[in-house]
């Protein structure tokens, strides 16, 4: 059998990171746990850490009150796979909080029980983030790791990000639509929620991934033709899977909201850099990108 790979995507945030971790827990060629974002490589330092961990326990909290509800409702498909979901988290919590002077304990998280699979992998977008000393790290922690970067249209994805955040931020009295445009309006004129800027600098996170990973071992692949049976096949090809057809995308954008006119070309021209570097270092550009930046050079 050929010796199984490990995948990590590494974003970019609000770039179909989602849809990837669903096709590849489908794949019949993948062994996926039950946690997206394992948030093990971002999390050494004992702030990250803590933070995490807290993050996790309140989604084991939400898990086991979903699985009582399932349970008095009599939907047993739905009790069985909470129990695998919170066996997973339990375990993840237990590596996380866990002694970390190797990475078995995780890597055996990671496989173990898991069956025999051609990959394995963790969709933790925010591994992007990481410094060179953590990704070679990761890197070299398994004889066949592999990396992805998915990139979206930058206009596309900072809207996406802002949208996300105006409805984890709204208060019960706000409207979703107004807190969105408010918030690329203080990103714009105050130089506010600089984060959401910063998980789409897609030039500095290649830069970054190509001086780390081996160019046979990365991936930098458009989420809009991820989503095209040619895309789709070259990165299965990559990670030595075989290819699948184009599943239904699922849309985790939320209720739609108009970005103000107003505020449009100046957003545009604050990620020009962005279209251009891309254009030049990884293109061709798909065609809404290409609308985009032939917008801002005109």
């Amino acid at each position: 059998m050929t010796q199984p790979a490990v995948l990590y995507c590494v974003g970019a945030t609000k770039a179909g990171t989602s849809w990837f971790y669903r096709l590849l827990h489908d794949h019949p060629d993948c062994a996926l746990p039950a946690v997206k974002e394992a948030h093990y490589w971002d999390t050494f330092a004992a702030p990250d850490r803590d933070k995490q961990l807290a993050a996790f326990h309140l989604r084991l909290h939400d898990m086991r009150a979903a699985k009582a509800e399932a349970r008095a409702a009599d939907r047993g498909w739905q009790v069985r796979n909470l129990d695998r979901r919170i066996a997973d988290m339990n375990a993840l919590i237990d590596v996380v909080a866990g002694d970390r002077a190797d990475d078995t304990a995780y890597l055996d998280w990671l496989t173990a029980g898991r069956g025999d699979a051609r990959l394995y992998a963790d969709i933790t977008p925010n591994y992007a983030t990481m410094p060179d000393a953590l990704l070679d790290r990761m890197v070299k922690a398994t004889p066949l790791t592999k990396v992805i970067y998915l990139i979206r249209d930058p206009l596309d994805r900072l809207w996406s990000h802002i949208r996300m955040q105006a409805r984890r931020q709204r208060q019960s009295h706000e409207i979703y639509e107004k807190k969105a445009n408010n918030i690329l309006y203080r990103m714009l004129n105050r130089g506010q929620e600089t984060h959401i800027l910063d998980r789409g600098d897609y030039a500095g996170v290649i830069r970054k991934l190509r001086r780390v990973v081996p160019a046979d071992r990365l991936l930098v692949a458009f989420a809009e033709t991820l989503l095209t049976p040619e895309g789709l096949a070259r990165v299965c090809a990559f990670l030595g899977i075989a290819s699948v057809d184009v599943p239904a995308k699922a849309v985790h954008d939320g209720k739609p909201v108009m970005m103000l006119e107003k505020l449009r070309p100046r957003a545009q021209q604050l990620l020009f850099e962005q279209y251009d570097w891309v254009a030049r270092n990884v293109g061709p550009l798909p065609a809404n990108w290409q609308n985009n930046y032939v917008r801002m050079t005109a």
